[in-house]
């Protein structure tokens, strides 16, 4: 198995990994609108991991939407709401949605991506634009989707907890 094709296996860890990583450590990070002369390791930390991250993050978003797969994590843009409807139906009587098949769970997921896609391209928007009056725009942006992304995190663990939980049954 080459290297790429490894690389592929795992970016789904690595990015939960990086991501944790970033948010945790993004109260260290003081950048504005450029990259300021006493930018410091916490800094450039955040700034190579966060290109590294960007990148993979496409990388993902495409893996997960080769061969027709989008349709299994955005099929909501299609209009294919009932397997989300059945799914929230199955949650209010208390029974859990099935992992792996359009509905519920894979929207969340599907969110994720582009979550994980948007923080991303916001990130290198603002690094391509420091200096400049968008730079504190984009990094407004930045924040915010990385905000949203501790919400989903939490969501997406829950969700896979709820599922190992069932598979012990």
């Amino acid at each position: 198995m080459g290297l790429l094709s490894q690389l592929m296996e795992k970016l789904h860890v690595l990015l939960a990994l990086l991501a944790i990583w970033l948010l945790s450590t993004s109260g260290q990070v003081h950048l504005a609108s450029r990259i300021h002369p006493n930018a410091g390791a916490w800094d450039y930390n955040h700034i190579i991991l966060g290109a590294i991250t960007a990148l993979m993050s496409l990388l993902f978003l495409v893996k997960c939407c080769r061969h027709g797969q989008w349709r299994l994590y955005f099929g909501w843009c299609t209009g294919q709401l009932a397997p989300i409807i059945k799914d929230l139906k199955k949650l209010g009587s208390r029974q859990l949605p099935a992992a792996g098949s359009p509905g519920l769970l894979t929207f969340i997921e599907g969110i994720g991506l582009l979550l994980m896609a948007a923080i991303g391209l916001t990130g290198l928007a603002w690094l391509a634009t420091q200096g400049t009056g968008m730079a504190m725009t984009w990094r407004s942006w930045h924040i915010l989707l990385s905000e949203g992304l501790i919400w989903y995190l939490i969501l997406h663990a829950v969700a896979s907890f709820s599922h190992f939980l069932e598979l012990i049954r």
